[in-house]
């Protein structure tokens, strides 16, 4: 065997490695879908991480060695129940230096989020339409939904508050907000089945660890120095610098993390389909819709997973008919 050689991991592309904002992903661009006018519709979508599990499936990519055969394929359950719009926000677009700024926001508090957050009154037809007439000082509108998370299995009581942009003009906004208002929001109506996704969610925390557990560096001989678990030379005396490529100690997970190009191979509602007979570890069951996805997705079981169509180029051609799911 070849003595293993690994000096330092962890890719410079993920700099820097600080500790997300919020347990609540959100994506900032959506590869000008934003921005098409020719329909108003959801492009963005919310869920939770179950698990990942086994599938079958028919390959349907021709000229490949297993064309027409049933092929094995690695999943991930994300657990999308319908959100619930309870509200909208206005924003408008300033300088592309400071971004888009809130004008307005109205939200309706139904007794489940009553009970959540404090300080707030159930806002009448009134603040609606004193809401509605500040449009003419916004240039776009989106969508405030909930995840009732209390229809789950994660034990969670707060419902969790998530922004849904929208595509299409800002008059057909207004209108899409007037008609969905206190309305539930499929999965269906905003994705397709063999649709590419990206799916954004927070990693694994580890809190502060050092650059073994971080980057994976090699422990040092006893008889090498006093300590074993840092790095032997962190830079040259002169000129005196640390390079930002020298592994250090900080912060390890929880990270904002985006896994692009996975397929969106089912969108599901049969329940014993998808559960096992003893529940999926650390989450329970599956009480609502929920979809599959190729391969593995950021975060743990439970966190909050953020859904957009892709905005890379597809490199595979993952091709696949009559999913099933093994259990």
């Amino acid at each position: 065997m070849p003595k293993k050689y690994k000096p330092r991991a962890g890719s410079m592309a993920f700099y820097p490695r600080v500790r997300a904002r919020s347990i609540i992903p959100k994506f900032n661009s959506y590869n000008g879908l934003e921005k098409d006018e020719s329909v108003c519709k959801p492009i963005a979508y919310y869920g939770l991480k179950v698990g990942m599990m086994q599938a079958t499936a028919k390959n349907a990519h021709k000229n490949t060695s297993s064309y027409g055969h049933e092929v094995v394929l690695p999943v991930t359950v994300i657990e999308t129940p319908d959100l619930k719009v309870s509200g909208a926000r206005l924003y408008k677009n300033k300088k592309p230096i400071t971004g888009k700024e809130a004008v307005s926001e109205f939200l309706k508090f139904d007794n489940l989020l009553l009970k959540k957050i404090k300080g707030k009154k159930s806002n009448d037809k009134k603040e609606l339409d004193a809401f509605l007439k500040q449009t003419d000082k916004a240039d776009d509108l989106v969508l405030l939904c909930y995840i009732d998370t209390k229809q789950t299995t994660i034990g969670q009581k707060k419902p969790v508050l998530v922004e849904i942009p929208l595509s299409g003009k800002f008059e057909d906004k207004i209108s899409y907000f007037k008609e969905k208002f206190t309305k539930t929001l499929p999965i269906s109506e905003v994705f397709d089945v063999d649709t590419n996704l990206d799916v954004k969610s927070i990693s694994k925390g580890h809190g502060f660890t050092g650059p073994v557990k971080r980057f994976g560096i090699k422990i040092q001989r006893p008889k090498a120095q006093q300590i074993q678990r840092h790095v032997g030379s962190i830079g040259p005396w002169h000129p005196a610098t640390i390079m930002h490529t020298v592994p250090r100690a900080g912060q390890h997970g929880y990270h904002n993390r985006v896994a692009y190009m996975k397929k969106l191979l089912m969108i599901g509602s049969d329940l014993e389909k998808v559960n096992p007979k003893a529940g999926f570890k650390k989450y329970g069951v599956v009480k609502n819709n929920y979809i599959l996805v190729s391969g593995n997705v950021p975060g743990v079981t439970k966190r909050v997973v953020a859904l957009r169509k892709s905005t890379r180029k597809p490199r595979s051609k993952l091709t696949v008919t009559d999913v099933n799911i093994i259990n």
